[in-house]
C-alpha cells in the first residue's frame, strides 16, 4: 500500500481528517488483493481526493465511506464472519477475506465511537446519559407494563400464603344422613346433626 498525500496545511490526510477534515481528505490506494479489480486501482497513483463527501462530514463518515466503498469494488456479495472457520478457510487473496476484515474492522470502530461518546456523555451530562442507557429498559417495560400489573407483588404473595397457613377457624356442622363429625383436638368428642362446634 502507498503512503497518503499531504492534505493542505502539511498534516497528513489521515490525520487532518480525524481533527474534522473533510472534502481535501485523501484516501489511499486500496490493497492490491485480486486480479479483477486491477484496472480500477490503475488510476489511484498516490490516492484520490473524495469530492462527494460534504465540508460537515466526521471522520467517522469518512472512514464508513471508504469502506463500504472498498467492499463495493471488490464485487463480492457475501462473505463468512470475520474469525469464523469459513473465513479461515478463505485464501489469503480472496475478496471475502478482505471484505469480511473491512467489515469487522468498521463495526469494531462504530463500537469504540460510541463507548467513548457514552464515556464522555457520562462524565458531562450524567442525565441524558442514564436516559440514554436505560431507554431500552424503559421502552421494554413499558411494553410489558400490562402484564407487569397483572402480576402479583412480593408483598401480595406473602400475604397470600400467610392467609393460606393462618385461616380462621371453620364452623363444624354435621350433615344429616352422615356419621357424626369428630372435633378436632377433642378425643372422643363428635358432633351429630344439630350441633353445632367451632374447630
Amino acid at each position: 500500500m502507498t503512503g497518503m498525500q499531504n492534505a493542505p496545511g502539511g498534516e497528513p490526510g489521515a490525520l487532518r481528517d480525524q481533527l474534522g477534515g473533510g472534502s481535501t481528505t485523501t484516501v489511499p490506494e486500496a490493497p492490491d488483493i485480486t486480479q479483477p479489480i486491477r484496472p480500477l486501482l490503475a488510476s489511484a497513483g498516490q490516492g484520490r481526493i473524495l469530492r462527494a463527501v460534504p465540508e460537515t462530514a466526521t471522520a467517522g463518515d469518512v472512514t464508513a465511506l471508504r469502506a463500504e466503498t472498498q467492499i463495493a469494488a471488490l464485487g463480492v456479495d457475501g462473505w463468512p464472519p470475520y474469525g469464523s472457520p469459513a473465513w479461515l478457510r478463505l485464501g489469503p487473496k480472496d475478496p471475502r477475506a478482505y471484505a469480511a476484515t473491512l467489515e469487522a474492522a468498521e463495526q469494531h470502530r462504530r463500537a469504540e465511537a460510541e463507548r467513548l461518546r457514552l464515556d464522555w456523555l457520562m462524565d458531562n451530562d450524567p442525565v441524558e446519559w442514564w436516559r440514554e442507557i436505560t431507554a431500552d429498559a424503559n421502552a421494554y417495560a413499558g411494553r410489558q407494563g400490562h402484564v407487569i400489573a397483572a402480576r402479583r407483588t412480593a408483598e401480595e404473595i406473602r400475604t397470600a400464603r400467610d392467609n393460606a397457613n393462618n385461616r380462621p377457624p371453620r364452623q363444624l356442622r354435621a350433615t344429616a344422613g352422615w356419621p357424626p363429625v369428630a372435633v378436632p383436638g377433642q378425643p372422643g368428642r363428635y358432633l351429630t346433626p344439630g350441633q353445632e362446634s367451632t374447630a
